[in-house]
């Protein structure tokens, strides 16, 4: 089926199979990236929920510190945060809540966190901050207002509250592990589905350009070596068909012209030999009678212009005999009657008259075989216009080849292009990652910094404990923006790989189509080569029709030669006319023409 198939719907199957494989390719690509997307988002969302409850144990800590803070000193301004804190707790565990609606266990411990942490603001830091601002206004109250059941109550409220935040975190970071894995794995099986998708492009480009340089080449070296052996005069050449494509169709007109070729050489040098053997033994017969012997037998018999001259020569013949026979005895008795030679004068006359019939006879078939080369010399005509338009139709092909040159050096460039763009968007990721590195740098010394000032505030003692709480603010922050670094790092080593191995096909695929070009050129040239050939055929055409004309001229002549003898037969019938009113001149030529007549030899002569 695909033998049948044309030059251009092999080539469009061929690149549309490549093209195809590489769709493929790209979407399960796709599918793979999409998956890793996935994996990434709930990375994300583990981070966000770890941050969540960072936040919710920063603000126990800040309204743990302020409260302290308040207890020891009673100055306002030290206990002014704690509204706001206490409003960010309930806020972060809202969140923390929403974020781990898919996640029952996560669930069961953040509610459970819920109460404790209303239980602990309501029960113990807001009795405290009621009973340090009543002792600030009335100085005769006990200063110290907090009790040891306040402090142990407190103690082990916060304990509950940050063992349930190390649960969640531990089962977060657990979550976190798991899905990293996953993502590594996603990423693993993208990578080997990209490799085993390109070497499988690459292969498949190597079967197709193998099969389309055999369907194209081995048709094309057949047919030139077809060519050669005509040219070099082997009658018998053809061309073995092996598809049914242009190639085949132009094949498949080659042999016929060669098989017509031969044809016709073969009928031409059929008749040439029978013409020239028939001619010959009529040429024979005639010579020997010109020399006097009449015996020979005219053997040549047909339906053809030759065979009914031969019939008619062997009639004359056999006249003549009769005629020379008569004449004899004739002489014989030209002696005794002039009455007898009159008679044989009158038979003589009508002889005469059908010796003219049998000349126009003879000159009518002569003309018949002029009008037959004349046809055959039309038939070499077609032959050589059949040459003609193979020569055209290998230039039509010659240059649609030229054509498939100029698309695929377009496809080329387009290529080259495209490369060029994979390679600035990889320099560009390049120069992000630069970027990204600086700030990772900057997230490690402010994590640094603020741990080099957490430790200055923990030496302060109580004066430095706000500057503390800022310390660890922006040491989290660092932290944050450290993960969000990692995370932006990965994609863009993803996204250079991606590029990279974009790249590497892409440079494949113009090195596929150079080498396709070079192939088409290839062909360019076999197909020019196979059009010279075919031109050499011309002038061997020329030769065999000048052949043909030349038999044609020689028919013509022979028709003017019948022509002159027709006239010569009416002359010998006015002769004859003459003859019969010089009867009375016959007795004293009776002894010459009895002479004259024993030359002649006779034998099977009808008496």
């Amino acid at each position: 089926m695909l033998k049948n198939l044309g030059i251009g719907h092999k080539i469009a199957l061929a690149f549309g199979t490549i093209i195809a494989l590489l769709l493929l390719l790209l979407s399960l690509a796709y599918a793979s990236f999409q998956q890793l997307s996935e994996a990434n988002s709930w990375d994300r969302h583990t981070l966000k929920v770890l941050l969540e409850t960072q936040e919710i144990a920063t603000s126990v800590l800040q309204i743990q510190s302020a409260t302290r803070g308040f207890m020891l000193t009673g100055n306002e301004a030290v206990a002014q945060p704690i509204p706001a804190e206490e409003a960010k707790v309930r806020r972060h565990l809202a969140t923390a809540l929403g974020l781990t609606a898919d996640n029952p266990a996560q669930q069961d411990r953040l509610r459970r966190m819920g109460p404790m942490l209303e239980d602990w603001l309501v029960n113990v830091i807001d009795p405290l901050l009621v009973r340090r601002r009543l002792a600030r206004e009335r100085p005769d109250l006990p200063q110290q207002t907090a009790t040891e059941a306040d402090v142990v109550n407190g103690a082990r409220t916060i304990a509950a509250i940050r063992k349930l935040i190390d649960e969640v975190s531990t089962e977060e970071a657990r979550l976190l592990a798991a899905r990293s894995a996953q993502a590594q794995l996603l990423h693993d099986r993208m990578a080997l589905l990209l490799q085993g998708g390109g070497l499988a492009c690459v292969v498949l480009a190597g079967l197709i350009a193998w099969w389309l340089a055999g369907a194209l080449l081995r048709p094309l070296h057949s047919l030139t070596q077809a060519v050669g052996r005509l040219g070099r005069g082997e009658a018998g050449a053809r061309a073995a068909v092996l598809s049914g494509d242009e190639l085949g169709r132009v094949t498949q007109a080659f042999n016929g012209m060669a098989q017509s070729i031969e044809d016709a050489h073969a009928a031409e040098l059929a008749q040439n030999a029978s013409l020239r053997a028939k001619v010959d033994a009529l040429l024979g017969v005639v010579s020997r009678a010109a020399a006097g012997d009449l015996t020979g037998a005219v053997t040549v018999r047909g339906e053809d212009a030759i065979g009914r001259m031969g019939e008619g020569l062997h009639t004359m013949v056999e006249n003549l005999r009769r005629l020379i026979d008569n004449v004899q005895q004739a002489g014989i008795q030209v002696t005794t009657s002039a009455t007898e030679i009159a008679a044989a004068a009158s038979q003589q006359e009508a002889m005469g008259i059908e010796q003219a019939q049998t000349s126009v006879e003879i000159l009518a078939t002569t003309r018949e075989i002029s009008a037959n080369t004349e046809q055959l010399l039309k038939t070499m005509e077609g032959a050589t216009a059949v040459a003609d338009y193979t020569t055209s139709a290998t230039a039509e092909a010659q240059t649609n080849l030229k054509r498939m040159d100029s698309t695929m050096g377009q496809m080329v460039a387009a290529t080259d292009s495209i490369n060029a763009k994979l390679a600035a968007l990889s320099e560009k990721a390049s120069n992000i990652n630069s970027v990204l590195t600086t700030i990772t740098k900057v997230a490690d010394q402010t994590n640094i910094l603020s741990l080099n000032a957490a430790i200055e505030a923990e030496k302060a003692g109580d004066a430095g404990r706000g500057f503390s709480v800022v310390a660890t603010e922006i040491r989290r922050l660092a932290d944050q923006t450290s993960v969000s670094t990692w995370d932006i790092e990965q994609m863009l080593r993803e996204m250079q790989s991606a590029v990279s191995a974009s790249v590497m096909g892409m440079d494949k695929f113009s090195e596929e189509i150079r080498r396709s070009v070079g192939e088409v050129r290839q062909v360019g040239e076999q197909l020019s080569g196979v059009m010279d050939q075919v031109q050499k055929l011309a002038p061997e055409f020329d030769l065999v029709l000048q052949g043909m004309q030349s038999q044609a001229s020689g028919a013509a002549q022979i028709a003017d030669t019948m022509t002159q003898l027709n006239d010569t037969t009416h002359q010998s019938v006015d002769s004859l006319k003459a003859t019969s009113e010089a009867v009375h001149q016959l007795q004293f030529a009776a002894s010459g023409l009895h002479t004259s007549v024993a030359s002649f030899s006779l034998a099977g002569s009808v008496r």
